[in-house]
């Protein structure tokens, strides 16, 4: 049994302490998870993040409680994103942050100024970034990040391969010599 097992079951057993201790470890990576999509305007999201896992905290079974709390920040980041977007929500998977909280002239200045991991993974899309940001920033599994995002884990495989593809295609002619 990991510490988060041993800490949601005392937390689940009413252990108030343990429940803080279990929040308070996930608490970074979940804002990491937020900020890397959203910018720094995202404590509300963390708060209702870390609220709908206190009320669900019952029902969680089976999965790790590090892929249940991404799970939930997953469906609340789609929620948030699903409120500024007028396009259909299956789409969501394949479009970019940056497409979504940009206008056309900001998307051309960020091309031309790519100088950054992190733009290029904005820029990624978001199906992909998350599966990339879950595995190296995060260090989930594969059946984690499968849970995560309700997907298989050869899904997970491919979303990786395609994903550094992509990111390393955008930064090979950044880090290139002759690109000065």
């Amino acid at each position: 049994m990991s510490d988060d097992d041993e800490l949601l079951a005392a937390w689940r057993a009413g252990d108030r302490v343990a429940g803080d201790a279990l929040i308070g470890r996930w608490f970074d990576p979940i804002c990491r998870f937020f900020r890397s999509k959203l910018g720094d305007d995202v404590e509300d999201l963390i708060q209702r993040t870390f609220l709908d896992c206190l009320e669900s905290r019952e029902r969680l079974r089976e999965a790790s409680f590090r892929s249940f709390l991404f799970a939930v920040a997953r469906n609340r980041l789609f929620d948030e994103l699903r409120r500024g977007l007028r396009r259909p929500v299956d789409m969501l998977g394949t479009i970019s942050i940056a497409d979504l909280r940009s206008t056309p002239s900001l998307r051309v200045a960020r091309a031309q100024s790519a100088d950054g991991i992190v733009q290029a993974m904005q820029a990624l899309p978001l199906d992909l970034q998350m599966t990339l940001e879950l595995a190296y920033w995060e260090g989930l599994s594969g059946p984690e990040i499968a849970a995560v995002l309700g997907v298989s884990e050869h899904t997970v495989r491919s979303r990786l391969s395609r994903a550094r593809a992509l990111l390393r295609a955008q930064l090979d002619p950044a880090l290139s010599p002759n690109s000065a």
